[in-house]
């Protein structure tokens, strides 16, 4: 009997309008039981299902509906992950599917390979609870994926100014390109940081909580970069990121900029330190 399935219909129901139906798919026994036991301690996740084979997944759904599918990359053999849910995703019954790829090694390839097959969320492993939350975030996060018009907005700012087309669609589907509403919150201050955000739209309010009350540190604007010390040191977040209007940002994870082996990391580590340079110059400046 599976969770939900011990559940009056009515509460299912109200259950599924509270947070997150997750399904596990992992062939190994002792990993699904730490990625199960992490999610049901979290506030956004009400029910968790398991399963040792992708090939059960449409099954389970159709039997008791889920949100997202959080499914490891090491599949039994034979199988491989991008196919496996690009088989899924074919399915009438399971194209809304939301997915997180879980892996001992997330490099970029994996990365690449993952969003052209429409997984959004990643999750390194061995996984905390913070890594956990944002991964589910970002599987059913609010995603523009319009990268036309995206391209665009893009070839006008300054940080993308070495990189070609080619690249910069490249980039885009490696990236999140996410819309926040006026007061809406980026990130907190003491959040582990672990990528970068470019303003294509709006402006976003830099806070920091002195004892006197909220300060603002900055304003950035469109082509404006925030939140690139966390791709160098990932040490946590000094101050609140906070959208001031609407917004739409592109948010760039430190797993796309740090493999030494793609061209198209070393560019943008590259841009990362003329960035990081001339704040500093400023700074000292004044």
């Amino acid at each position: 009997m599976t969770e939900a399935n011990s559940l009056p219909q009515a509460a299912r129901a109200a259950r599924r309008q509270d947070g997150l139906r997750v399904l596990v798919v992992d062939p190994q026994p002792e990993s699904r039981a730490l990625v199960k036991a992490a999610l049901r301690s979290m506030p956004l996740v009400d029910a968790v299902f398991e399963t040792s084979s992708p090939q059960n997944v449409v099954s389970i759904h159709n039997q008791d509906p889920v949100d997202v599918v959080m499914i490891d990359q090491n599949l039994p053999a034979g199988l491989d992950v991008f196919q496996a849910v690009n088989d899924i995703r074919r399915q009438a019954a399971a194209a809304q599917l939301r997915f997180v790829l879980m892996a001992n090694n997330l490099d970029l390839e994996s990365r690449r390979k993952s969003v052209e097959c429409g997984i959004l969320g990643h999750l390194p492993k061995p996984f905390d609870l913070r890594g956990l939350e944002t991964a589910l975030r970002d599987a059913v996060g609010k995603v523009s994926t319009n990268h036309r018009d995206t391209l665009n907005k893009v070839r006008r700012i300054p940080f993308f100014s070495e990189f070609s087309d080619l690249e910069l669609v490249r980039l885009l589907k490696l990236c999140h390109t996410r819309k926040f509403q006026a007061g809406e919150h980026i990130f907190h201050e003491g959040d582990h940081g672990d990528r970068l955000y470019v303003v294509l739209t709006g402006q976003i309010e830099l806070v920091k909580a002195r004892e006197s009350g909220p300060e603002v540190l900055a304003l950035m604007n469109t082509g404006d970069v925030f939140g690139e010390m966390s791709i160098v040191d990932a040490q946590p977040r000094s101050a609140d990121g906070r959208a001031k209007n609407d917004c739409m940002l592109i948010e760039l994870n430190a797993g796309v900029v740090n493999d030494p082996n793609d061209i198209l990391a070393l560019k943008l580590f590259r841009q990362i330190a003329f960035l990081v340079t001339k704040k500093l110059r400023a700074y000292t400046a004044n």
